[in-house]
C-alpha cells in the first residue's frame, strides 16, 4: 500500500471547494451491482474542511476527485491520476464553473435550497452510518433493489453515490454528517433526511 496526501483547493484561491470533495479509488468500489449495471459507491475518502486528505492505495490504482458537480462542473477526467507507483504529495486544484452553476439552479429553487443546507450543515469529518430495513405496505415482504443514497456525491460513473437494498430489503452505507439522504430518490415519492448521527430507519413503501 502507498499514501496519496495533499490539499485540495479552488483555482487561483486559497478556499476550499464548497460542500462535498471526494477521493476516489477509480478501480475499487464499496458497493456495486454488475447485473443491474449498477455503480453506487466507490472506496473513498472526504477532503476535510481545511481541504487535506490522505489516502491509501495500491500501486497502479487510479485516482477521480470528484467536487459537488452542481457548482464545479462534471469535469472529472482533468482531476484522474493513474498508475499511482509511490507515496506522494498530490495536490489539486478545482476549477470553478460559474456558467454551469447558474444553469443548474435557474428555475430550480429546490435544488438551490437543498444546496444551500447541504453547504451550511455537512461534515465531512465525520461518517455516520446509515442502515435499516424496507418493507411492502402491502405484503409486509421487504422489498429488494430499493435506492438508498446519498445526495451532492458522486461515484466515479458520475451517478449519485447509492446502494440498493437485498433480498431482505436490508441497507447499509456510511455517509457524511448532515448530509442529504434519499430514498427513492428519483421517485415524486421521495423520502429525503439528515441525519446528524447513526440511524437506523425501518420503512413501509
Amino acid at each position: 500500500m502507498i499514501t496519496i496526501q495533499g490539499r485540495v483547493t479552488v483555482q487561483g484561491t486559497d478556499s476550499v471547494p464548497l460542500g462535498l470533495t471526494s477521493v476516489n479509488i477509480a478501480n475499487k468500489w464499496v458497493w456495486k451491482d454488475e447485473e443491474l449495471k449498477a455503480y453506487g459507491e466507490n472506496k473513498r475518502v472526504f477532503v476535510n474542511k481545511k481541504g487535506y486528505y490522505s489516502i491509501q492505495i495500491q500501486k497502479g490504482d487510479t485516482l477521480i476527485f470528484i467536487p459537488n458537480h452542481v457548482i464545479y462542473g462534471r469535469g472529472s477526467a482533468q482531476y484522474t491520476f493513474t498508475n499511482i507507483s509511490e507515496s506522494q504529495t498530490l495536490n489539486v486544484e478545482i476549477k470553478y464553473n460559474k456558467e454551469a452553476y447558474l444553469k443548474q439552479i435557474k428555475d430550480n429553487p429546490v435544488l438551490e435550497m437543498n444546496l444551500n443546507r447541504h453547504i451550511k450543515q455537512v461534515n465531512p469529518e465525520k461518517l455516520i452510518s446509515v442502515s435499516g430495513t424496507i418493507y411492502s405496505k402491502k405484503s409486509n415482504k421487504p422489498l429488494k433493489n430499493v435506492d438508498v443514497g446519498s445526495a451532492f456525491n458522486n461515484s466515479t460513473h458520475g451517478t449519485g453515490t447509492f446502494h440498493l437494498t437485498n433480498n431482505k430489503g436490508e441497507f447499509h452505507l456510511n455517509v457524511p454528517q448532515g448530509n442529504m439522504c434519499s430514498i427513492i430518490a428519483l421517485s415524486p415519492n421521495a423520502i429525503n433526511f439528515y441525519p446528524q448521527n447513526d440511524t437506523i430507519i425501518n420503512l413501509y413503501l
